[in-house]
């Protein structure tokens, strides 16, 4: 799980340096503030999914 988290993230770097070569700055910081949307999301789930599986354990 953590390891494909850090290839995303990876890849991601990497698809963002090429990106950051081709876009304007404008266009880049829509795709940078959806992106941060979206980890949020992301983030409060699994949190929400941790909870829920402590729950469980316990």
């Amino acid at each position: 799980m953590r390891k494909g988290f850090f290839n995303g993230l990876l890849a991601g770097g990497i698809l963002g340096a090429i990106m950051g070569m081709f876009m304007s700055p404008q266009l880049k910081r829509d795709i940078l503030a959806e992106g941060r949307t979206v980890k949020r999301q992301a983030r409060r789930t699994m949190k929400g999914m941790k909870k829920t599986f402590r729950d469980i354990l316990e």
